[in-house]
């Protein structure tokens, strides 16, 4: 008996040990490749490499740096705008596109259904070549012979103004994440029961009415989501520009974001100090950017009825 009761309490034991012993591996993981990288990058933002191997503490230097840096508000600048570029478009034509795949009416919705993912699946690489050649400077491009069969003149789209250039990241952006996007949004529709559309028809609502008073308060916590990580995406922004632009080489700044100058910083200049100080400064500002969308959209509070 008591080898019985031995073992029973074995059993149960183990069984409370196991949730610890099968989360511990991600524990592990996340404290090695997060926590410790957050702390170390914190702890250079204070220091300043000098030679090969010597680290000389100055203090909050390199975020004074910070308030006079002409090229981080050239970086920022760019930033902001591109997360604006994709924060509009994509969550416009995502939502679109999602209640186009939702109506059964649509021709072909299954075989879109299971492609608009596909080009998520593409390498950055190779969507970074094909887009510079897309927006190359040659006349035999094919921006450029579009351009010349409107009888206007060709231009170097990539190298000719910030606007051109910004432009051109967010159409290569949407390329690749409007799919994803959308499929979000598609799986909110999926969710909202078909009870509310009967209920709208009877009372008279037109198409409209039911998108404003179904779908978009439906679809608040993908929206949400969707804006979040379209915002983090944004301004953390670093492998479009930097393959759309030969190693990020960027003329005057055009396509440099924050997180290409970041690397700037800490690669081509070695000063990876001050690119501590400004990645702990990103990371502070896309926290708060998270906290003010979740408070302003009122994530967890219960919603009144809207009927």
């Amino acid at each position: 008996m008591k080898n019985r009761s031995n073992l029973k309490s074995l059993y149960f034991d183990n069984r409370k040990r196991a949730p610890y012993l099968f989360t511990l591996p991600f524990i592990l993981s996340f404290l090695l490749f997060f926590i410790y990288p957050m702390i170390y990058m914190f702890v250079m933002s204070f220091q300043r490499l000098e030679g090969i191997d010597t680290v000389k503490y100055i203090g909050i230097d390199n975020y004074k740096r910070i308030l006079t840096d002409a090229h981080l508000g050239t970086a920022f600048t760019n930033s902001i705008l591109f997360t604006i570029g994709i924060l509009v478009i994509n969550v416009v034509l995502a939502v679109l596109l999602a209640v186009a795949l939702n109506n059964k009416k649509t021709l072909f919705r299954n075989f879109f259904r299971s492609t608009i993912y596909l080009p998520a699946l593409t390498s950055i690489i190779v969507a970074g070549i094909y887009f510079r050649l897309f927006f190359g400077s040659g006349e035999q491009t094919p921006l450029n012979t579009f351009m010349t069969l409107l009888n206007l003149p060709a231009k170097q789209w990539l190298y000719n103004t910030k606007l051109t250039g910004i432009v051109a990241l967010v159409i290569m952006s949407t390329w690749r994440w409007l799919g994803t996007n959308a499929m979000y949004f598609l799986c909110g529709l999926q969710s909202i029961p078909d009870e509310l559309y009967e209920a709208a028809s009877i009372d008279g609502a037109n198409s409209i009415q039911k998108f404003w008073y179904i779908i978009v308060p439906g679809l608040k916590p993908i929206f949400v989501f969707v804006i979040t990580i379209l915002t983090y995406g944004g301004l953390r922004m670093f492998g479009e520009s930097y393959v759309l632009w030969t190693n990020g080489d960027t003329p005057g700044g055009i396509g440099l974001t924050m997180v290409l100058y970041i690397y700037k910083t800490a690669f081509n200049q070695f000063d990876t100090g001050y690119a501590s100080a400004l990645s702990v400064i990103l990371f502070i500002g896309l926290v708060l950017i998270n906290l003010l969308y979740v408070r302003f959209l009122g994530i967890g509070k219960k919603e009144a009825s809207q009927w």
